[in-house]
């Protein structure tokens, strides 16, 4: 079981262990999707996205405060996979964020939520070269910024691939780390492994095996 399903399994216990609880005394475990008095969303909530305008279909599950995500929100792919988890504060991406590939780890990284009660937030820039810090004034109007390191893995090998260091959106720093010995090696194998280098002529399941006998060119 990868990472990604057992996050899955854990947001699904969570579901059914609140549907239990909810049942055995309604009066101490609030149920899900509820909307406050003002019609807000409030609470867990667990949401189905279908598919629109090219994006595929996603599920997320997470936490509002009155109309507003907060903490931890995970974002689940019709496979079951978590695909995201995406800290919130005050509806705005904040904190760490993970991005995952088919199950496996390929990105970590930081946001900065800006303030949506004023017009402009100040977030604390670190000259890279002097050290010398000072304040920088952003639009809250965009929202979230990146602010910090963000590292790229290779989600196979788990292997470090890219650094680089965000201050409000710019970058300040990139580093790339290339194959060791022990990378060079498990991707040769995978090579040596493919049918075409290994002589075997590639046969589909059963269950895919198709018969054209009857087929008719309409």
């Amino acid at each position: 079981m990868t990472i990604t399903k057992w996050i899955s399994a854990v947001c699904l216990l969570i579901l059914s262990l609140g549907a239990s609880a909810q049942t055995q005394d309604a009066t101490k475990q609030q149920p899900l999707n509820q909307l406050d008095a003002r019609g807000q969303r409030n609470g867990l909530w667990w949401v189905s996205r279908p598919e629109r305008m090219g994006e595929p279909a996603y599920t997320e599950f997470g936490t509002y405060d009155h109309g507003e995500k907060i903490g931890p929100w995970y974002k689940m792919d019709g496979e079951g996979d978590v695909t995201a988890i995406e800290n919130f504060k005050g509806n705005v991406l904040n904190g760490e964020a993970k991005y995952f590939e088919q199950g496996h780890l390929y990105c970590t990284g930081t946001f900065r939520g800006l303030n949506p009660q004023y017009a402009y937030d100040t977030i604390v820039v670190t000259d890279p070269v002097s050290g010398a810090e000072s304040l920088v004034s952003v639009p809250s109007a965009k929202g979230t910024v990146r602010h910090g390191m963000w590292r790229y893995y290779d989600p196979q090998t788990g292997r470090l691939i890219r650094e680089e260091e965000y201050q409000v959106d710019e970058l300040i720093y990139k580093k790339e780390f290339g194959l060791t010995k022990a990378d060079s090696l498990y991707y040769q194998q995978r090579i040596q492994a493919l049918p075409h280098n290994t002589g075997t002529k590639y046969e589909p399941p059963a269950t895919r095996k198709h018969s054209y006998t009857n087929y008719k060119d309409y």
